[in-house]
Parts: C-alpha cells; sequence; structure tokens
C-alpha cells in the first residue's frame, strides 16, 4: 500500500436531500421528509493509491462520488484537496484537480456533440493548451484510451458501449487530473469488455501517476484494483483497511455478508488460507423502506443505533448506540477499522 502525501481528505461529509413535500403535506403541516444520503463520512486518499468503495445500491456511493467532483455542495463538512479545502463552489483550478468517469458512458456524453467538439470545448476553455492545438492535443487523448483519430468526426450513437466509455475517460483525462473518481465504470457495459475498460483504467493510474476512488458494488473487482478498501452501508463508512485484511479477515458482519455473497471470491479465498472459508452471515431479508434514512427517527429507525442492526444476526444491546470506528483487534498499523460493537480495539 501506498504511503504518499494526501492528495484528497473527506471530513464528516453530509449529503440531504428533501422529498417530495406537496399541497397536503403542507396543508397537514408536515415536515419534509429529509434523507441524509451520505451521512458523516471521513476518507483519505494518497498520492498512487487506489481506493476502492463498496457497498449496495442505495448506500450513498455515487452521491459521495459527485459531492468530491463538486456536482453536489454538501450539507455539511470539509473537503481538502491537496491540503486545500474546497469552500462553495470549487475553482476551476479544483475542478479541474479532480474528475470523474460516470456509470453510463452514453447519458453522460452530449449526443449532439461529436468527440472532437466534446474534448476541444474543454480544452479551450480550461486554456489546457493553445488553440491552435487543441486538435493535436484531442488525438493524444485518442491515442490514450485505445480509439483511432477518425472518432473525433463521429457522435457517440455511432460507437459500442464499450468505446463510450474510452471517450468518457477521455474526457476526465483532458483536464490532467491528479484524482480520478470512476463510478461503477463497468456495470453498464458487456461482460466482454469489461476486463478491458479495468485494464485501460489500471494502465492510465500508472503511466500517468493518478490516484483513484474505484466505486463498485462487485467485490471481486474491487480486490483486483484496489490498495485499500471502504465498505459504505446506508451513508457511513462501516468499515476500511487495506484490501488485502478487508478481504481475509473482515471485522463487520455487513462487509462478511457481502464477501459471503460472492461464491468464487470465497472459493478463491478459501484456497489462499488453507481452505479456510469466509462463512456468509445470514439475515433476514429487509424490506428497502426499512433500510433507508429518516431524518425524525434515525437510520432504520433505530435513532442513534448502529444502522446495520435491523439485519444483524450479532446484534447485542450496546448496538443501540452507534460506534465509531474502531481499530481491529491485532492490527498493528492501525489502518484496518471497523465501525462495530464487537470490534473491542479503540477508536
Amino acid at each position: 500500500m501506498t504511503s504518499g502525501a494526501e492528495v484528497l481528505a473527506v471530513e464528516g461529509l453530509v449529503q440531504q436531500f428533501e422529498g417530495r413535500h406537496g399541497l397536503a403535506d403542507r396543508i397537514a403541516r408536515r415536515p419534509p421528509h429529509v434523507v441524509r444520503a451520505v451521512d458523516g463520512v471521513d476518507l483519505v486518499l494518497r498520492e498512487g493509491e487506489t481506493l476502492g468503495l463498496v457497498g449496495e445500491s442505495g448506500c450513498g456511493k455515487s452521491t459521495l462520488s459527485r459531492c468530491v467532483v463538486g456536482l453536489y455542495q454538501p450539507t455539511a463538512g470539509v473537503i481538502r484537496l491537496a491540503g486545500s479545502p474546497v469552500a462553495g463552489s470549487p475553482t476551476r483550478a479544483q475542478r479541474r484537480f479532480v474528475q470523474i468517469v460516470f456509470q453510463d458512458p452514453y447519458s453522460s456524453l452530449n449526443p449532439r456533440m461529436t468527440v472532437g467538439q466534446t474534448l476541444g470545448e474543454l480544452l479551450r476553455y480550461h486554456r489546457i493548451v493553445p488553440r491552435d492545438q487543441v486538435e493535436r492535443r484531442s488525438k493524444e487523448l485518442l491515442d490514450l484510451v485505445g480509439l483511432p483519430h477518425r472518432a473525433l468526426g463521429q457522435t457517440p450513437r455511432q460507437f459500442s458501449g464499450g468505446q463510450r466509455q474510452r471517450i468518457g475517460i477521455a474526457r476526465a483525462l483532458a483536464l490532467e487530473p491528479k484524482v480520478l473518481i470512476a463510478d461503477e465504470p463497468v456495470s453498464a457495459l458487456d461482460v466482454s469488455v469489461q476486463a478491458n475498460i479495468i485494464n485501460l483504467l489500471l494502465d492510465l493510474k500508472q503511466s500517468l501517476g493518478l490516484s483513484m476512488i474505484f466505486v463498485s458494488h462487485n467485490m471481486a473487482v474491487v480486490r483486483q484494483v484496489s490498495d485499500r478498501t471502504a465498505v459504505m452501508y446506508l451513508g457511513r463508512i462501516i468499515e476500511t483497511g487495506p484490501t488485502e485484511q478487508v478481504f481475509h479477515a473482515p471485522a463487520h458482519p455487513y462487509t462478511r455478508l457481502l464477501l459471503g455473497s460472492v461464491p468464487r471470491l470465497a472459493t478463491h479465498v478459501a484456497a489462499r488460507n488453507g481452505g479456510a472459508t469466509i462463512s456468509p452471515i445470514p439475515a433476514e431479508p429487509v424490506p428497502v423502506a426499512a433500510a433507508s434514512i429518516d431524518e425524525a427517527t434515525g437510520p432504520e429507525g433505530a435513532a442513534g443505533g448502529c444502522r446495520y442492526r435491523p439485519r444483524c444476526p450479532v446484534a447485542v444491546a450496546a448496538c443501540a448506540t452507534e460506534p465509531g470506528l474502531r481499530l481491529v483487534s491485532g492490527e498493528a498499523d492501525g489502518r484496518h477499522r471497523a465501525a462495530c460493537q464487537h470490534v473491542t480495539g479503540a477508536e
């Protein structure tokens, strides 16, 4: 794992949204329903590091990513880029510092603009190169992502899904960022091209010296690409540490459940651990409505308590108090932590 300088730090980040508040609600004087999509996240990314951010759909991964890249203005908390806080809307330099590759490569591209127009607009607006060198730089970006130069005159509908994602990657790289966020970059692609895109991202990270946050719900992919892994559940980080430690010795029941739900991954880990398997923790399924954060009652209706408690088979009375991230027993360097009452280390 890298020990480079901090390039990105998130402290106490909160992003909340108000639900619909119709006429009947106003007449009845009901307060607006508020959802905390991100609820007090602390995160650090170091130079040259790949951080895997995992969790089930709806846990807040993409919202956190959009806050970091500046698409959402957080309700509370601090974002620091290379030590400098982002105050309000990011400056032009801060927007260049961190860029994102979106999940759906088609909806993230303007269907009426050619690839050359898409890249050229960014290069000119941010003054990356002189105007007479825009086309040359655009061709270099296509070379980086493995697309022919003739793509500059074509629109997104003329490409396959994998090619569109390569265009999205080229667009992100046009601003020469230091941090790249890959938000589920392969989940909308055919299985046959997923590995190619992942390998492309890893090659670009190495050759360009990028730091990367790789967002996914696919545990096998995260293990392959990440130096460190953070597991997210209902708006909070509930376990974090070096990837191999998190995968070999998961400390939080939810992490164990995620790992146990991937049969091939469990078999692979068993082979490396001399036959020791990761046993999935049985948990009764809960309705989607029960797995939401309500401002009035707290996470999953348990105000102040562990938000995983309604699903956890090892919940105890102490789980009525939500723990912070605690040092996992036997962890010498202090990097593997989990937010669980059964983890007895210091917070």
